[in-house]
């Protein structure tokens, strides 16, 4: 089996772009590798949910759960 590199700049781009794929790859057996370049803190949510490290911990979070499921 081969090992897939995704490779994002922000956390929810998984989710966004490549979701599908990886839920294939790793239903085939493949070995999926998650890469997020940023912590998301600069993003559009920036300033809803407090300081900036608030909004990198629930995108953390959510980058985790999203992982699970694919």
């Amino acid at each position: 089996m081969a090992t897939l590199v995704f490779l994002h700049a922000h956390p929810d781009d998984e989710a966004l772009f490549t979701a599908g794929t990886m839920a294939r790859a790793s239903a085939e057996g493949h070995r999926v590798v998650l890469v997020v370049a940023t912590s998301g803190d600069q993003g559009l949510a920036a300033g809803h949910f407090g300081e900036p490290h608030q909004l990198a911990e629930t995108r953390a979070a959510e980058l985790e759960q999203s992982a699970r499921a694919l």
